[in-house]
C-alpha cells in the first residue's frame, strides 16, 4: 500500500513550474525585444545608408552644373574657340537648336555604390541665357533601387548691360512700342567686323528682357516685347504682349515676378593724364592733346562753366569726358542740324550728372552702341534726365540709375539700339528699342551668374527633360 505525497512536496513542485513559465515568458520578452531592436537598427541603417546615398547624388548633379559651367566661362571669359571648350569626345552638340548633352560614369559615392550624370545645357553656344539641367544616377551596392536627383540652373550673365531695358521704378509705354535683340558680334571676336541689326536679313532675336525691380511694367495698348517682361515680387506686367519670334500673342511663360538686379555706384576714372577744356570743342581730341598711356585714351575735364554740347561737335578718337557739377543744367542738347558724331574709328565715354537730349539726327554713332556709353552720375532723389526725341536714333550704352530715360520717337522711325539702365523709362509709339546682347561682355562682364537654382522633385517637372535624360 503507497502512501499519499505530502503536502509540502506538492507545493514545491508547483513552485518550480511557476518560476520556469516566468522564465520562459520573461526569455520570450527579451527575444522579442532584441529581435525588433535588431531590426530597427536595420532600418535604420537602411535609411541612413539611403540618406546618404541621396545626398551624394545631389553633390554629384552639382558636379555636373559645374562641368557645364567650366565649358561656358571658358569659351565666354576666356576666349577659348567654342569647339574647344566642348570637346566632341565629351559632348555632344547642336549648333541648330543650341543644345549640348554629355554622360559621365565611373563616380564611386560610396563603398560598392556607382555614379553617374548626364548633363544638358540650352544655349551653350551664347545664343541666349544658357539653361544647365543635371541628373545623377546613384546605385546602391545592395541592390536597392537606383537614386536620381534633378537640378535645373538658369544662369545669367555679369555686368551693367545685359538685359536690355532695366529700370529701378517703372517702366511706361505709350502706344505700339518695340523691344527686341540680336548680337553685333555673333562670334564674341571683337576684331570681326560688327553685325548691323536687321529683322528682314534674320538677325533679329527674342532676347530682350524688359525689366524693372521696385515698380510695375506698363507696355501700352499694343508694346511687343520680343523676349521677357519681368518685375519684382510686388510688381506687375499689363498691356501689350510679350512673346518670342514668329508670334505677337501673348506667352505668359515670358512674364515673371522673380526680377532682381543691383544697380552699382559710378566710379569716374582717374586717369594720370587729363586734357582740361577751357572752351567748348568742336573735334575732339585736338592737336594739342595728350593721350594717357593707361588706357590709351583722351581724358578731358569739362569745367562747370562752360556751356554744354550743343553745337555740331565731332569726335575722331578714343574719348573719355567727365562732365560734372551740372545738375539742373544740359550737358547735351541737340536740336535741328546739330549733331554730336561719332567717326567710324572713334569712341565716347560720358559721365555726366547734367540732362541729355537729342532731338532727329542730334547723336550720330554708326557703329556699335559700345563705343558710345553714358554714365549718369546724378544723385539718388534728383532729376536728371536722358531723352532721345522726334526721328532720333541712338545707338548707345546708357547706365543712369537715377534718371529718368525717355524714348519719344516722332513719326515711326524712332530707333534706339543698346541698352538703357535707368530710374524710369518711358517709351511711345514712335520708337523701337533693339537690345545689343553683345553689351552682355561689356564693363564688369565676362562669366555667368546663377539666377534660378531648383531641384526638380516632382514627375511633371523631370519629364519636361526625359527625352534628353531619361525618366
Amino acid at each position: 500500500m503507497s502512501s499519499a505525497p505530502r503536502p509540502g512536496r506538492r507545493r514545491s513542485a508547483a513552485r518550480r513550474g511557476s518560476i520556469l513559465i516566468v522564465a520562459l515568458i520573461f526569455s520570450a520578452i527579451i527575444g522579442i525585444a532584441l529581435t525588433s531592436y535588431l531590426r530597427l537598427s536595420t532600418s535604420t541603417l537602411q535609411v541612413a545608408t539611403r540618406s546618404y546615398l541621396s545626398n551624394s547624388a545631389i553633390y554629384l548633379a552639382e558636379t555636373g552644373v559645374e562641368l557645364a559651367m567650366n565649358c561656358l566661362n571658358s569659351n565666354q571669359t576666356n576666349g577659348v574657340a567654342l569647339a574647344t571648350a566642348w570637346p566632341s569626345t565629351i559632348w555632344t552638340t547642336n549648333t541648330s537648336t543650341h543644345v549640348a548633352t554629355a554622360t559621365f560614369s565611373g563616380f564611386t559615392p560610396a563603398p560598392g555604390a556607382t555614379g553617374s550624370i548626364r548633363v544638358y545645357v540650352e544655349n551653350y553656344d551664347l545664343n541666349g541665357n544658357p539653361k544647365i539641367v543635371s541628373r545623377s544616377t546613384v546605385t546602391p551596392g545592395s541592390g536597392a533601387a537606383p537614386l536620381s536627383k534633378y537640378l535645373e540652373i538658369s544662369l545669367s550673365r555679369r555686368g551693367l548691360f545685359v538685359n536690355g531695358l532695366v529700370a529701378k521704378d517703372s517702366i511706361s509705354w505709350v502706344g505700339h512700342p518695340l523691344a527686341d535683340s540680336w548680337t553685333s558680334d555673333p562670334d564674341n571676336n571683337p576684331a570681326t567686323a560688327a553685325v548691323a541689326y536687321s529683322a528682314a536679313s534674320g538677325t533679329q532675336k527674342a532676347g530682350c528682357t524688359v525689366g524693372c525691380v521696385n515698380g510695375s511694367i506698363t507696355l501700352g495698348s499694343g508694346g511687343d516685347v520680343y523676349g521677357y517682361a519681368r518685375t519684382g515680387s510686388a510688381g506687375t506686367t499689363t498691356g501689350g504682349s510679350v512673346h518670342d519670334l514668329g508670334t505677337t500673342t501673348n506667352d505668359a511663360s515670358r512674364i515673371s515676378t522673380d526680377f532682381s538686379a543691383t544697380f552699382p555706384a559710378i566710379t569716374l576714372p582717374t586717369p594720370t593724364i587729363v586734357n582740361v577744356l577751357a572752351a567748348v570743342p568742336t573735334t575732339l581730341p585736338g592737336g594739342t592733346h595728350s593721350l594717357n598711356p593707361g588706357d590709351s585714351r583722351y581724358h578731358y575735364t569739362w569745367g562747370s562753366s562752360l556751356a554744354g554740347i550743343t553745337g555740331n561737335v565731332t569726335i575722331t578718337g578714343n574719348v573719355t569726358i567727365t562732365m560734372t557739377g551740372r545738375a539742373g543744367a544740359d550737358a547735351i542738347r541737340l536740336t535741328g542740324n546739330k549733331a554730336l558724331t561719332l567717326g567710324s574709328t572713334a569712341s565716347l565715354t560720358l559721365y555726366t550728372d547734367g540732362d541729355v537730349s537729342a532731338f532727329g539726327n542730334g547723336i550720330v554713332n554708326t557703329t556699335t552702341a559700345e563705343k558710345f556709353q553714358i554714365y549718369g552720375t546724378g544723385a539718388s532723389g534728383g532729376s536728371q534726365s536722358i531723352i532721345v526725341g522726334g526721328n532720333g536714333n541712338l545707338i548707345a550704352a546708357v547706365y543712369a540709375p537715377n534718371a529718368a530715360v525717355e524714348m519719344k520717337g516722332g513719326g515711326s522711325s524712332g530707333n534706339v539700339m543698346g541698352s538703357v539702365v535707368a530710374k524710369t523709362i518711358s517709351m511711345n509709339g514712335g520708337t523701337n528699342f533693339h537690345y545689343d546682347e553683345a553689351l552682355g561682355n561689356l564693363n564688369g562682364g565676362g562669366g555667368y551668374r546663377t539666377s534660378k537654382w531648383k531641384e526638380l522633385q516632382s514627375a511633371a517637372e523631370r519629364a519636361v527633360y526625359g527625352t534628353q535624360l531619361g525618366p
